[in-house]
C-alpha cells in the first residue's frame, strides 16, 4: 500500500492549486484522478484578476490563449446592452481543457491516474481502495466527488442546485463580445455566450433545478429558444445551430448548511459547493478554498468555508438581492 501524507482526490482548479502550494513546501502528496489530463471540460470558462493573482500567474505567463472580455449585460425590458458590467478588474476568458491541464502540470506533484471508488477509516488514517493511505485527504472531485459521498453522507441543499447546458465550438465569425442574458423568458438564472482564443465559443444557459422543476419549463427548451433568438439577432448561422449537441452538468451555489471538513478530511471547490451565489462562477472558489486547504495542512491558516468568496459582483449583489427579496422578485442567481 502506497503511503503518502496527503491524497487530493481531483485534478482541477481546486486540486492542482492545493497540491502546488503542498508541494512548494516540500510536501508529500499524490493526485488522484480519473481522467486522463488535457480532458474536455465545458465551462464558461471565465476568470478574473482576482483569479490571476491567487495563481501567481500574469497573462503573459500562461501558454495558451486567454481573452480579455468585453462584457455586456442584457436585461429583458431594457433596449441595449449595459457596457458597464460591475466587476473589480479585468475578466479573461480560458478553454478548461488546457487550463486544467496546465495547471496541473505546473503543480509539480504526482498524479495517478485512479478512479477512486471505496475510502475507509483506519485510526488517523484514510485508506482509498486498499492501495493508498494518508493522513490527509482532500476531496476536490468536483459535484459527484467520491470523498463527499463517502465521509459526507447528509443530504445536498437542493434549493441550491444549479443545471447548465451549454456547448463549446469554432466559430470563427463570432464578435469578441461576452453577451449575459438575464431573466430571459423568466428564467431564474441566465444565458450567456462567451468568446475564448483561437475563434472559439462557448455559448450556455443555466439557472436553479428548482425552477425547471415548479415551473414546468424545460431547460433544453430554453436553451434552443436561445439559440433561435442568436440566429435571428444574426450572432449564429442557422446551419451551426442546427448540428449543436449541448451538454449539460448539475453543482450547487454556495450554502452557509453543509459541511466541509470532517477531522483532516477537507472539501473543496464545487465538492464543497462553493460558486458564486449570484453568478454561479466556480474558478475563483475552487482555487481560493484550494489555497486555504493546504495552509492548513501547513499550519499556516484554518480552512474557513465561508471565508470563500461568495459574491462575483460584491457589495452590488447583495444590495441588488436584498432589493429583489423586498420586492419578491427572483434574483440573479446563475449557472
Amino acid at each position: 500500500m502506497r503511503e503518502v501524507e496527503t491524497i487530493v482526490v481531483g485534478g482541477g482548479p481546486a486540486g492542482s492549486t492545493c497540491a502546488r502550494r503542498l508541494v512548494q513546501h516540500g510536501r508529500d502528496v499524490v493526485v488522484l484522478d480519473k481522467a486522463q489530463f488535457p480532458r474536455l471540460k465545458l465551462c464558461a470558462g471565465w476568470i478574473t484578476d482576482k483569479v490571476l493573482r491567487d495563481l501567481d500567474i500574469a497573462p503573459g505567463d500562461y501558454p495558451h490563449p486567454m481573452l480579455r472580455l468585453d462584457i455586456r449585460a442584457h436585461v429583458p425590458g431594457l433596449p441595449f446592452g449595459l457596457r458597464w458590467f460591475p466587476t473589480p478588474g479585468a475578466n479573461w476568458s480560458i478553454r478548461r481543457i488546457e487550463f486544467d491541464a496546465w495547471l496541473l502540470a505546473r503543480a509539480g506533484a504526482e498524479v495517478v491516474a485512479h478512479e477512486v471508488r471505496r475510502i475507509r477509516r483506519d485510526g488517523d488514517r484514510f485508506i482509498v481502495d486498499d492501495a493508498f493511505a494518508c493522513r490527509w485527504l482532500i476531496g476536490a472531485g468536483g459535484t459527484m466527488c467520491p470523498v463527499r459521498r463517502a465521509l459526507f453522507p447528509e443530504g445536498r441543499n437542493k434549493s441550491r442546485q444549479i443545471v447548465t447546458l451549454e456547448k463549446e465550438f469554432p466559430y470563427p465569425a463570432r464578435e469578441d463580445v461576452c453577451r449575459l442574458t438575464f431573466f430571459r423568458r423568466g428564467l431564474v438564472g441566465y444565458a450567456w455566450v462567451v468568446p475564448k482564443g483561437d475563434g472559439v465559443v462557448n455559448i450556455g444557459i443555466g439557472g436553479k433545478a428548482k425552477y425547471f422543476r415548479t415551473s414546468g419549463t424545460n431547460i433544453h427548451d430554453h436553451f434552443r429558444a436561445f439559440l433561435d433568438d442568436l440566429v435571428r439577432e444574426g450572432r449564429l448561422d442557422a446551419a451551426t445551430v442546427a448540428d449543436l449537441k449541448e451538454t449539460g452538468h448539475p453543482y450547487y451555489l454556495f450554502s452557509r448548511d453543509g459541511a466541509v471538513r470532517d477531522g483532516r478530511c477537507l472539501l473543496i471547490g464545487d465538492s464543497a459547493g462553493l460558486a458564486t451565489m449570484d453568478l454561479g462562477e466556480g474558478i475563483g472558489p475552487a482555487v481560493e478554498s484550494g489555497l486555504m486547504a493546504a495552509d492548513e495542512i501547513l499550519g499556516r491558516g484554518t480552512y474557513h468555508k465561508g471565508e470563500v468568496t461568495l459574491f462575483s459582483l460584491s457589495g452590488l449583489t447583495q444590495r441588488l438581492m436584498r432589493r429583489a427579496n423586498r420586492r419578491h422578485l427572483p434574483t440573479p442567481t446563475a449557472a
